[in-house]
């Protein structure tokens, strides 16, 4: 099974989530090949910001996932967006994926909620994991903090997940986490990740882009520097295959159990 996916890194700025999705089209108009694009975390309120996250908020069929639906089916291409969600008085940090015709298949909560920009006063933590299938790929969506917990990844892994989607707002202050965590996930499971970051400065925070698809062999596919940009990657499961016949990681952790 193979799916052409894009990331979408976003450079954070003082604008509308209108314009942020227009932004987003613009993408979408030039890269036709896609079968997925990934957006970062918080992309429609931007990160950081209380004041903004309470603006912006939304339920997960509010007036601005309508129009990314739109854009999902006018484009024939899955779109994994990020939003503050306000559900029942709470708010969340979420992550909504519509496919190719425009349906909602998953809404993620994020579960794992760290202390940076307040995050884990401003939101309440989800409690569910998010495992969808994509052209016949099993997949799974996580954000940010949450990748970086090898106990989850192993466990979605375990359950057959091929590809981890994971959003993210990485600032400059913590540089390991782009640069080694997401590869060391990809490599120690055997699976596919794509990590999608915003890069710019906003809210006194400098974003430090680096977005990244990588292989089962924990090698990047594609990378972006520091500029908006969308970088594509094939994700291609015959892969896994041959990287677990070479280093069965995961197969060996179940004698850990």
């Amino acid at each position: 099974m193979k799916i052409n996916v894009g990331v979408f890194q976003y450079k954070m700025r003082d604008e509308s989530p209108l314009k942020r999705i227009q932004r987003l089209e613009k993408q979408l108009q030039k890269n036709s090949v896609l079968d997925l694009i990934v957006c970062p975390e918080l992309f429609l309120s931007g990160y950081g910001s209380f004041e903004k996250i309470q603006e912006f908020c939304e339920a997960s069929d509010g007036a601005y996932s309508k129009k990314i639906s739109l854009l999902a089916k006018k484009y024939s291409t899955a779109i994994l967006y990020c939003y503050p969600e306000k559900h029942n008085g709470a708010l969340f940090n979420s992550a909504q994926y519509f496919d190719n015709k425009g349906l909602s298949v998953a809404n993620h909560r994020k579960k794992m909620l760290p202390p940076t920009a307040d995050e884990s006063k401003i939101f309440k933590p989800g409690s569910e994991n998010s495992i969808i299938t994509i052209n016949g790929i099993k997949s799974a969506i996580v954000i940010c903090y949450e990748l970086e917990f090898p106990e989850l990844i192993r466990s979605l892994a375990l359950e057959g997940v091929e590809l981890i989607i994971a959003p993210t707002g990485q600032s400059v202050n913590w540089p390991a986490a782009a640069r080694y965590i997401c590869r060391s996930r990809a490599f120690e499971n055997g699976i596919f990740v794509v990590y999608a970051n915003s890069t710019g400065n906003l809210n006194g925070i400098s974003f430090m882009g680096e977005s990244k698809i990588i292989g089962p062999d924990g090698l990047d596919i594609a990378i972006a520097g520091n500029t908006e940009k969308t970088i594509i990657g094939e994700i291609n499961s015959s892969d896994i295959s041959l990287i677990r016949n070479k280093l069965p990681y995961l197969e060996d952790s179940k004698a850990l159990n």
